[in-house]
Formats: C-alpha cells, structure tokens, sequence
C-alpha cells in the first residue's frame, strides 16, 4: 500500500449506473466525497475526446469500490453488466443500491442498500467504513470539515466505526481538538444526545475500551482527551 493510499487520500469509488441518471449520480459523487473518499462518474470525469473506454478500464483496474445503482434498465445497458463483472472478479468491495431495480444475477450475493439518492452517500459510507482506508479517508474529512452543519453529517458514520488503529484515534482526536466546527458541532461533542447521539467521546470508548474525557473551557470551545482533565 502506498503512503498516499495509508493516508486515506485517493480512496476510488467506482459508480456504475445508467447515462439518465448522470445527474443524480453526479450529486452522489459530490455527496461521497464530503466524506474523504473520491467517486469516478463515467459521464462527468472523462474529458472529451479521451478514449472512453480506455479510461473506464483504468479505472476499474484500480478502483477500492464499487457500487451499482440500480435504476429502472440497469440491466439492459451495454456496459453495466460488464463493470459488475470486472468488479466481481478484482474482488473489491461491492454495494448495490436499490433504485427501482433488485439485485440479479451475481450481484445478488452483495451487501444491498434501500434508501433514496440523498440518503445514498451516507448509507455507501456506513457499509465501506469497516475497511481501514475508508477510515482514513473520513479522519481526513473531518479534519479538514469547514461547517459546522457538515461536522454533524459527519458524525452520523461513528456509530458504524467498529474498529480503529491506535494511530486513527490518535488522528481523529487531534482533528476534533483542531477544528472548532467539529468540537462545536452537538453530532461530535455529545451536547444533545438525544437527537444528535453521544458524541465522539463515547463512540472512542465502545471501540477502545479506554475512557475518553470531554471538556468545556469559558470560552465554550471543547477539548478531548483520554486522561481527566
């Protein structure tokens, strides 16, 4: 593995789905990425007059993902079966989302989804976040989250973190002492559990098993640590 791939940086999602959607599957794309991981769209990602198909190769070669977006006549495209089958024999991760469609054929034996096209990026999350670059990649975005509202979007994935090196937490407790929209954010400090959950400091612990401290200066800003303050 590459240092740049250790880092969470790089993380490819490849989305197969039907040209009318582009639109949609577009928004998903923006949608997966504020959450660290990149998102290869056929229809908006290969300039004009490259060759299309050698780039769609490229990419399946060395995408971490996949997904498939099952739409109404998913089936009936000339490439979709084609990329499902690449993906099946590089053995990466495989998602289908349900879209109007249910699973067929090999893709039946995958994890699938039910939800809609705006719930799509966070539910993709959920299921990639057990594999540890996933995990680097949304430490990265945390980090790096700039709204306060995005910080508790992206608090809703810590429920389904189960596993962490000792290295992440150490990344991730330095990225919510360091970003005043993430500590200030209730999905993160656990401010209001009933709507926004318990926040990262209990989420630390059910993985860890250590106890992580929370505390609040005059200022209102908070601090996280894994000893009492």
């Amino acid at each position: 593995m590459t240092e740049e791939k250790a880092s969470g940086k790089n993380y490819t999602i490849f989305l197969s789905h039907r040209a009318e959607v582009k639109g949609k599957v577009q928004e998903l794309k923006k949608g997966l990425e504020e959450y660290g991981v990149s998102a290869f769209v056929a229809h908006s990602d290969i300039q004009p007059g490259k060759e299309w198909q050698e780039k769609i190769l490229d990419v399946l070669s060395r995408m971490d993902a996949f997904v498939a977006l099952l739409t109404d006549g998913f089936h009936d495209s000339e490439w979709t079966d084609q990329e499902i089958g690449y993906a099946i024999a590089r053995r990466v991760p495989i998602i289908s989302v349900r879209l109007g469609m249910d699973p067929y054929g090999f893709i039946g034996r995958y994890q699938a989804l039910t939800c809609s096209w705006e719930d799509a990026p966070k539910e993709i999350i959920k299921i990639l976040i057990e594999h540890s670059p996933v995990v680097d990649a949304y430490i990265n975005a945390v980090s790096e989250c700039s709204i306060w509202d995005a910080a508790n979007h992206l608090a809703e994935i810590l429920p389904s973190i189960s596993r962490l090196t000792d290295e992440q937490v150490d990344r991730l407790v330095s990225a919510f002492n360091d970003n005043r929209e993430v500590n200030g954010s209730w999905g993160f400090n656990g401010t209001y559990p009933s709507a926004y959950g318990p926040g990262v400091a209990e989420h630390l612990h059910r993985i860890t098993g250590r106890e992580f401290f929370m505390r609040q200066d005059s200022q209102g800003r908070f601090t996280l640590g894994d000893m009492p303050f």
